[in-house]
């Protein structure tokens, strides 16, 4: 796809800067699989594209490098990151931390029209057809039931991480691979906030990322052992 498209297809919420924008869409490409792992990102390719100067799209990728999504190597210059399998376990085993005890902290506080929702995103995530609408409606529902309206930095940082791993699900083509087993977990926890148990809660959610870590992981690592076995595109 090339980024004037992708950029044509963004909501507008407010006016963006022109780094700002080309952080968007160039964070788009990235975590929607359409820029994968190690894919070069040339900026004079990427000024030509969104018909803008290498000023706003260099500030643009120092932005995505210090979001995780974006490295430059000697002789390569800007690409989009790589995660090893240990690195992403340990992305997963940080999210745990915070979400847990954004859930609990929640748990008591969100009221029934949030907790009715939530219910109607579940609801539209197991009518989903396609991989990227289940994971928008995976992260909307993770979003609303931590409750951080008030805790912007708690939520920069949640959103930090989720973007760094999210896009190996869409990139390997595993977001309706487990659908039954993470929408049966999504369940459960939503019972457990309506019953107010932050306890019950917090663990269900917990189980829920470490499996979640385990089964990415496994993917990736199985899919380079047949790399390695018989070449790529085999």
């Amino acid at each position: 796809m090339h980024l004037d498209q992708l950029r044509d297809r963004l909501p507008r919420r407010r006016k963006l800067a022109t780094h700002e924008l080309v952080a968007e869409v160039l964070r788009e490409a990235i975590t929607s699989g359409h820029l994968r792992a190690n894919a070069p990102l040339p900026q004079d390719e990427i000024a030509a594209q969104l018909q803008v100067s290498h000023i706003p799209v260099r500030e643009a990728l120092r932005q995505l490098q210090s979001e995780g999504l974006v490295t430059y190597q000697p002789n390569r210059g800007a690409t989009v990151s790589a995660l090893t399998p240990g690195e992403i376990r340990e992305i997963y085993e940080i999210r745990a931390i915070l979400e847990t005890a954004a859930v609990r902290r929640a748990a008591p506080r969100l009221a029934p029209a949030q907790l009715a929702r939530a219910a109607q995103i579940l609801d539209a995530a197991e009518s989903a057809t396609d991989g990227a609408a289940w994971g928008t409606q995976d992260v909307e529902f993770h979003e609303l039931i931590y409750g951080l309206e008030d805790r912007p930095r708690m939520q920069e940082l949640i959103d930090g991480l989720l973007r760094r791993v999210d896009r190996y699900w869409l990139i390997h083509g595993l977001m309706l691979t487990y659908r039954e087993r993470f929408e049966r977990e999504h369940r459960e926890i939503l019972a457990a906030l309506g019953a107010r148990d932050a306890g019950r809660a917090g663990d269900l959610l917990q189980a829920h990322l470490a499996g979640a870590a385990e089964l990415l992981v496994g993917q990736i690592e199985a899919g380079e052992a047949h790399t390695a076995a018989h070449g790529p595109g085999a």
